[in-house]
């Protein structure tokens, strides 16, 4: 695939046209025939190019520029019109477009423009990995994505490198919370000093209380000699809290008395202790929540939450499960002995509709037991578990958007399926569907669809 494009056209013979040319010359093309749809499919999946009309009914061309702009600054945004004026291409190229396409174009014309921009969006992705090299010394290397929601949450990780505020991480179980909170301290000024991680939820409260305060000699049956808690182990440092939420009200107390007063008394001790760490927390829920709900206190609450950054589960990451998906692969064959070639067009094709309500974690387990079971050189959809078949339905987007929008993903479901039932048989796939077969291979270029992706 060379690349990503969203067409933006209220002109159905438009974007059919456009489809036809980019699909045939190896891109994989998304089509909306409004504006409200057309921001839709870019706030739910990354894009390289987008094809935008500046001239469509309700909103216009330059209003959705502005709006891309926001959900999306990298991706490359080409205004198409009818009517191009010097003056409306200075003010779309000053909203961030990247270039100007007068109608008519020629197929050649439309080719040779997408390809300068998704050239220069690789340029400037490169040039962004390099600054973060440079600039974002370590922790960022396993934060895989490219997805609009994870790219707003590094945004926020990155603006907070220089910063000691006290920060919650909330997501769901597997989302990388903890990834997160050692990406944050490592590229923090404290970063020399230790990253201490506890998970709130594993232990009793007595054993979570002397992990967190430390003790004395003689505080409790046991306890011969002293012990340093991590509160006060991670001088200059970082504690992050996992599960957060868990501390019984006793304990949120003695934690809100630390943080007010930077002092700590161990267990079985008469004396208190300068301590210098910063906080970083997590939480599966909404800490908000637990406080109006009266399981959390309200002053230790807007003690921890100066900033908050909500993970977004991977059923709202569109594009990344590929990504994650390829980025486990690659780490299992370096890892050794057993080497793959990669995942199969069927297996990717289950992952991307699968729900994972175990997130990145589960996502991560189906690829290494896929790679586990693989007997030929590439993953194929029989070799992941099943539960991700039994819970892998249509695609999510098939009943969002207008009746044009889900056709589409139909017919390119339908095609999936029939070629894979056919082990890409061309010929044997036409038989079946009763469809001619120089119409079955000009919807399967329209679709972006290969048969030899399809056979074992």
């Amino acid at each position: 695939m060379k690349g990503r494009i969203l067409v933006i056209d209220d002109e159905l013979a438009m974007l059919d046209a456009c489809e036809e040319t980019l699909t045939y010359h190896g891109y994989e093309v998304t089509l909306c025939d409004g504006a409200e749809d057309g921001i839709a499919a870019a706030s739910r999946q990354a894009f390289d190019v987008v094809l935008l009309d500046l001239k469509m009914p309700g909103k216009s061309g330059l209003d959705v520029l502005r709006e891309l702009q926001t959900l999306d600054s990298n991706v490359k945004k080409v205004m198409i019109t009818a009517f191009p004026t010097i003056s409306t291409a200075v003010e779309a190229v000053k909203e961030g477009a990247f270039d100007y396409l007068p109608k008519p174009f020629s197929p050649d014309q439309l080719l040779i423009t997408m390809e300068r921009a998704i050239e220069q969006k690789r340029l400037s992705e490169e040039n962004q990995r390099l600054r973060r090299a440079l600039g974002l010394r370590s922790g960022f290397e396993d934060i895989i994505a490219r997805s609009p929601a994870m790219m707003r949450v590094l945004d926020l990780v990155e603006r907070l490198t220089e910063s000691d505020s006290s920060v919650v991480i909330e997501g769901e179980t597997g989302t990388g919370k903890e990834l997160i909170a050692r990406s944050l301290h490592a590229n923090s000024p404290r970063r020399g000093k230790p990253f201490l991680p506890i998970d709130c939820g594993a232990l009793p409260e007595t054993l979570l209380e002397n992990e967190l305060f430390g003790h004395e000699p003689g505080a409790f049956t046991g306890a011969d000699r002293r012990k340093h808690g991590l509160l006060e182990a991670a001088q200059g440092g970082t504690v992050f809290l996992d599960e957060v939420a868990n501390l019984s009200l006793d304990l949120q107390v003695k934690l809100l008395r630390v943080l007010q007063e930077r002092r700590v008394r161990r267990l079985g001790g008469q004396e208190d202790f300068d301590v210098d760490f910063r906080l970083i927390t997590a939480a599966n829920e909404s800490l908000e929540e637990g406080m109006n709900a009266g399981r959390f206190r309200r002053d230790l609450f807007y003690r921890l939450s100066v900033v908050t950054l909500a993970l977004p589960p991977v059923r709202q990451r569109e594009g990344d499960v590929v990504l994650l998906a390829e980025h486990f692969v690659t780490r299992l064959n370096e890892a050794g002995p057993k080497h793959v070639d990669g995942l199969a067009k069927g297996a990717l094709d289950v992952l991307e509709r699968y729900s994972w309500p175990g997130n990145v974690r589960e996502l991560q387990n189906a690829v290494e037991s896929a790679h586990s079971l693989c007997r030929g050189a590439v993953i194929e959809s029989d070799d992941l578990p099943a539960r991700v078949h039994a819970d892998s339905g249509p695609s999510p987007h098939a009943t969002s958007g207008n009746f044009d929008s889900a056709r589409r993903q139909f017919e390119r479901e339908y095609l999936q399926a029939l070629l894979r039932r056919c082990g890409g048989n061309v010929s044997r796939a036409a038989q079946a569907s009763g469809v001619h077969r120089s119409t079955l291979q000009r919807l399967l270029r329209r679709n972006g669809l290969r048969s030899e992706d399809f056979r074992s």
